[in-house]
């Protein structure tokens, strides 16, 4: 019996990482690797996060039981017009795209009947994400404690559902399930306008004239606050923020308001009020980190969730269970590997 085969599209940060888990949690499963940059899939390999890299693009996803399109939301239309041929059926593919309506409006368009389509967006734990989104620091439990969402557009049956899900769980992450429109209004003011406010001050600070000699000291604090500069695809943010403009506008409305209160404070000298400001932020985002922590589903008690099966995936959870399940599981109540 052939192998199951896994396809990561794009071996950047996020396919190397989900080539690493899924090579953790499938020992037996071949992942092939496509990316338009060499480099890209030499490393994914090195990291053992493939197996084989491929570079013909439908050669890729011939046979792939799993596709995960780990590429920038632009060049998701294409790509799946390329392999919409190649797509066998009962096929999952999925993406990590953090703007979901635009996709409703393809998907359906070139995707085979006889696959499904649940978009991700994988919102990792802050305390696990490696510095400045290093590759070569990743492992795999780098989505433990993730925020994982689930957003299902074309032709999801149940028994895909049930198979991606358990698929997240397994690795570690919580499976949160949105719509497209509820998913895009939520992410707009935690994604991309952080990176938005990233782009203005590098802006502000670089286009004043003492920059050339300011620049030297511009150390890690700047480079934190402007890290996201070099994180995002302009086209990507730019279509988030115009695709949801009104929302765009009302959550940079809020940030001016609170930086001229800032502002006023500092013009005015008033260094209790400055202070206050400071220490009410910091206060913020230590609930923030806490709750992290926490946990989303603090106080309730977990699901044990079955342990996906690739085979599920093509032949439906239920029969996958029962050619799959064994005695000893039966008398035990345990899952393999547990």
């Amino acid at each position: 019996m052939a192998k199951t085969r896994i396809t990561i599209v794009g071996c950047g940060f996020i396919g190397t990482a989900i080539g690493l888990a899924l090579r953790n949690l499938f020992k037996d499963a071949e992942i092939i690797g496509h990316d338009k940059n060499s480099a890209n899939t030499q490393r994914a390999e090195k990291l053992k996060a493939i197996d084989r890299s491929i570079w013909n693009l439908p050669a890729s996803c011939e046979n792939a039981q799993l596709i995960v399109l780990a590429i920038p939301a632009e060049a998701i239309e294409p790509t799946l017009r390329a392999i919409a041929p190649d797509i066998i059926k009962g096929a999952i593919i999925t993406d990590a795209c953090p703007v979901k309506q635009p996709l409703t409006t393809f998907v359906n368009k070139h995707l085979p009947a006889h696959a499904s389509y649940i978009s991700s967006d994988i919102v990792f734990n802050p305390q696990r994400v490696p510095s400045s989104y290093a590759v070569e620091q990743l492992n795999a439990d780098i989505f433990k404690g993730a925020a994982w969402t689930l957003t299902p557009i074309a032709a999801t049956s149940p028994d895909a559902v049930d198979a991606f899900t358990a698929l997240v769980s397994s690795l570690g992450a919580t499976p949160i399930f949105m719509d497209a429109v509820e998913h895009d209004g939520l992410r707009l003011a935690v994604d991309s306008i952080p990176a938005a406010l990233s782009s203005a001050l590098m802006l502000a600070v670089a286009s004043d004239t003492a920059w050339r000699e300011r620049q030297w000291l511009a150390g890690v604090r700047f480079d934190t606050a402007t890290a996201n500069v070099g994180n995002v695809y302009a086209t990507e943010l730019a279509n988030a923020l115009v695709a949801q403009r009104e929302a765009a506008s009302h959550w940079l409305n809020q940030i001016m308001v609170q930086l001229m209160d800032l502002r006023d404070a500092v013009e005015e000298g008033r260094t209790e009020r400055v202070t206050a400001i400071l220490d009410k932020a910091r206060e913020q985002h230590d609930h923030w980190e806490a709750a992290w922590a926490r946990g989303r589903d603090e106080g309730k008690t977990p699901i044990e969730a079955k342990r996906p099966s690739l085979l599920g995936m093509l032949i439906g959870t239920k029969l996958a269970t029962r050619m799959e399940e064994r005695p000893e599981q039966k008398s035990t109540g345990r899952k393999e590997g547990k």
